[in-house]
Formats: structure tokens, sequence, C-alpha cells
């Protein structure tokens, strides 16, 4: 065993394990074909490829987890963690509410709950491009959640049923939505490197500049999975945004893939505005907006407005 190739949430489920009873994990290659030989030998079925950070997604008992940590070809072998989710006067806040970067000719994919059949997607130009499902496989957009249609009506929103009132930032841009985390908000690392491995794969074909992924992990170190997969679309020069997350106030609560020091991490603060009047002398940290460091770095690379921000909603069920 070598003990320095298993991350240290991994190995303590593995104590934990009896006999033929198995965990699911990512299993990292030096060798991508080579590894996948090694797996294929050893009949260890591969759930999931992942390209993107050249690993692989299976389900190992004690002894097999023991056994490939000694295999030069393999890298990492890593748990896989659960992640969550975590404005027409916060465009004022942010001095963006008359410039003229409107997102016109930019595609942003939202990996999250969804999206919802909303008019400020639709009215005007169908801005809705593509939606694909990794939690429920459906071909038809939804949000059973209603976290990511907000989120894409604070970034992509264009404000059409307040007449220009509650406006995203850039209300042209052009929507990809990855439906990854379920109804409560939550989801698995393999469902999230399933988008991740999709945006890899497509961001060429559909132009894709930014991906905006607004939840949040506990990072398992620098082989954390998650964070990997957001460093490698970083890597093909797509421009990824994560929170930083909500467990502040304590530091080092970063959240992955929020602490990478290669994509850029948004905390959240509060303007303190009373109605729509706000002076930055009474500006703060949100309370609840997770703190730094992450990894002996400074994070969060910046702050956007968090408190009683107003954006695109789900009534009902569309789809």
């Amino acid at each position: 065993m070598n003990k320095l190739k298993i991350d240290k949430l991994l190995f303590a489920r593995v104590n934990m394990l009896s006999g033929k009873d198995e965990c699911e994990c990512i299993v990292y290659a030096n060798d991508f074909e080579r590894t996948k030989k090694i797996l294929n030998k050893n009949k260890i079925k591969i759930l999931n490829e992942y390209l993107c950070i050249k690993a692989f997604r299976v389900k190992l008992n004690r002894g097999a987890i023991l056994s490939l940590s000694m295999v030069s070809q393999i890298k990492f072998i890593s748990a896989i963690s659960k992640v969550q989710t975590l404005m027409h006067v916060a465009k004022d806040i942010l001095g963006v509410k008359d410039s003229h970067l409107t997102g016109e000719g930019q595609t942003i994919a939202f990996i999250d709950t969804g999206i919802s059949s909303h008019l400020d997607f639709y009215l005007g130009q169908n801005r809705l491009i593509f939606f694909k499902d990794f939690v429920g496989e459906k071909s038809l957009c939804y949000d059973d959640n209603g976290h990511g249609t907000f989120v894409a009506g604070v970034a992509s929103g264009n404000g059409a049923l307040s007449c220009g009132k509650f406006c995203g930032v850039a209300p042209r841009s052009k929507i990809i939505s990855l439906k990854a985390l379920d109804r409560q908000g939550e989801a698995s690392a393999d469902k999230i490197l399933n988008a991740m491995e999709w945006v890899y794969d497509n961001y060429k074909k559909h132009d894709i500049k930014v991906v905006c992924m607004s939840f949040g992990s506990e990072a398992l170190g620098l082989n954390d999975p998650i964070m990997n997969g957001a460093e490698s679309l970083w890597q093909e020069g797509v421009f990824v945004v994560s929170a930083a997350g909500n467990s502040g106030p304590e530091y080092q609560s970063i959240k992955s893939p929020g602490v990478s020091n290669k994509i850029v991490t948004v905390g959240g603060f509060d303007d303190n505005r009373m109605g729509d009047v706000f002076d930055e002398k009474f500006f703060e940290i949100a309370n609840f907006s997770s703190r730094g460091p992450a990894f002996k770095r400074f994070k969060p690379d910046l702050v956007a407005p968090a408190v009683d921000v107003i954006s695109c909603g789900v009534k009902k069920r569309l789809c």
C-alpha cells in the first residue's frame, strides 16, 4: 500500500470497508490508456472516463484500492465528494448599469440545478441555446430547485418581465444550462465531472467563453477532482468562475472548486442599502461568505453583492 496515493477521506472510508464491500472513487492516471488497460485487466468496471483530468470513476473494495495504490501508472485515488448550491441596485453598485458590456456574442455555461422557461431568457431572442440534464436525463429544460434559474438570471436575464428593471449583468449573452445538481441542490462529484467533461468536449463547438459554477464542496487537497476539472477547463482557455461558498465567517472556509488559484473565486458582500440607496462606506463582507486563505493563497479573488439580490425565479415546474 502507498498511503500517499490515497486521499485522507477515502483512506478513512477504506478502513471501514470489509470483505467485498465497495465504494466509488476517482482514479487518476499518469498514463490514461495504460491505466485503462490495467483496470480492464483486473476486471474493474469503469463507470465514467474523464479525459479532462485523466481519470476514471470506478467502484473498488478495500483490497483493490490498496493494490492499485502500488501501481506506477496510477497517480492518485480520490474519494467522491458531494457539492451543494450555495439586480437593479446590484448593477449600480458594480458600476455596470450603463456599461456597453452586455455579453453580446458571448456564451455562458451554467453548471447548476437547471433552468426554467423564464421569459427573461426567451423574450426578444431565444438565448437558451442548449440544455443537458445529467440528473434525470430529460430533454426539455426544467429547474426543480430554482437556484440555477436565479444564477442564470443574475448573469444573463434581460429584464423582460420587469421592463428592464431587474436585468442581469450580461443580458445579451447566450446561455447553456447543464443540470448536474438535483432538486435538493446537491450532487456527487461524478455528476459535476460529467458536466465538466461535456464542456471540455464541446466548448469549441458552442464557443463557450465562461463557465459559472455556483456550488461548492469540501476540498480534498491538491488532488481534489472538482478543482482539477475546473482547472482543466481554464487551461483550455475557458474563463471559470466559482462561488467562494457560504461557510463564513470562519477563515479557510473556501469551497472547491473555488480553492483553485487558476480560476476566479467570488465572495459576497452586504451593501447595507436602504431601499435603493447605498453608500460604499457601509459595505461589508456578508457574514455567510466563505473566507480564505485557500492552500496558503489569498481567496476569494473578488466580491460582489450577495444580499437582497433580485433575479429570475421558478413558480412551477414547466417541463
